[in-house]
């Protein structure tokens, strides 16, 4: 399922002209992108000519132009374009005009990840779209909107995949979705002639899993015991996660760990999962965690990271030994 309106429009055979695609679900985004490509295959197995540009690379009129260009024969072409709403106003007046009289052989797509669903009663070229169904918004899924979506997919697998699981799978991976949909992909393998995907599978795979270590080993840092930072390393090296990118990663935690310290007191935790950019239902975990470390041990972490990331990078060392080394000290604090 890419979206409701446009599986809509695909079952009925009325597709638009041109769409615009906006929100900041950017994976479902490209989603519901390349099932209009699928659509648009000719009946002889050959698919559209596809034009793909940034805004900031071409006019919006020269852009649109390309649509009355499109070859005779085959299925047609698709053109895309990327960033649509960082033209101005004056400029998106095109699109009316091509609106009016569109290429019969064309589809359109305009992508605005920087669009709000608010700003489209403010543009009369928005607002058209809206109101012609050719407006599709994708949006963050909330916690319990990904545990469904989740459920959907095993089923496009030829699974059921439990509510407790898809739940668990949100715990271990968290909420992006380009993550989750990889790690289910990988949880269908591993599951074989297993048709339900229950926890325990999902716990199973989790060994087998980078994204998932990546966060255990994040999550590790709020511990006492350093043998689960260190486990947690051992697992994501003998995965062959690269160094860098766990410091990298470590690194990100910490500056959002002090953020979080640095918020005001009594400052909602809606406004805080915006601030931070992370799901609302994460922020108890945040709490939990800072409240282990204080601003100054967080700040020398970070330091040692920095250090260590200066050892890897001009030491002939073990980056092994320089990452123990490093994680030995990063307890709370």
């Amino acid at each position: 399922m890419s979206h409701p309106i446009l599986e809509r429009h695909l079952k009925r055979n009325t597709l638009k002209p041109l769409y615009l695609f906006y929100g900041d679900e950017e994976f479902l985004m490209h989603r519901a992108l390349e099932r209009l490509g699928q659509a648009l295959i000719g009946p002889d197995g050959e698919a559209p000519v596809k034009v793909a540009q940034e805004a900031q690379e071409i006019g919006l009129p020269e852009f649109l132009a390309q649509a009355r260009m499109a070859p005779l024969w085959g299925a047609g072409q698709l053109l895309v374009l990327r960033r649509v709403e960082t033209y101005p106003p004056k400029v998106l007046t095109a699109i009316l005009d091509y609106l009016d009289h569109p290429a019969a052989r064309s589809r359109v797509v305009l992508l605005a990840p920087g669009l709000k669903a608010r700003d489209l009663s403010k543009s009369p070229v928005w607002s058209r779209l809206q109101k012609e169904e050719a407006a599709l918004g994708f949006f963050h899924l909330k916690e319990g909107e990904l545990q469904q979506w989740l459920t959907k997919e095993a089923q496009a697998h030829g699974k059921t995949l439990t509510l407790a699981g898809a739940q668990r799978l949100v715990d271990m991976v968290g909420d992006n979705l380009a993550d989750l949909a990889s790690e289910l992909e990988k949880l269908t393998l591993f599951a074989g002639q297993e048709k339900t995907l229950t926890p325990n599978l999902v716990s199973q795979l989790a060994s087998h899993s980078r994204t998932y270590n990546i966060f255990a080993l994040v999550d590790a840092l709020g511990e006492k015991s350093a043998q689960k930072r260190l486990s947690a390393l051992a697992h994501l090296l003998d995965l062959g996660e690269p160094p860098i990118r766990i410091l990298v990663m470590l690194a990100r935690q910490l500056r959002l760990l002090l953020r979080f310290k640095d918020s005001p007191a009594g400052t909602p935790p809606e406004a805080l999962a915006r601030s931070l950019e992370i799901p609302p239902w994460k922020i108890k975990d945040f709490a939990k965690q800072a409240a282990r470390f204080t601003a100054p041990a967080l700040q020398a972490h970070l330091k040692r990271l920095h250090q260590t990331d200066h050892q890897l990078k001009t030491s002939a060392g073990n980056p092994r030994l320089w990452l123990e080394w490093c994680l030995l000290q990063m307890g709370p604090g």
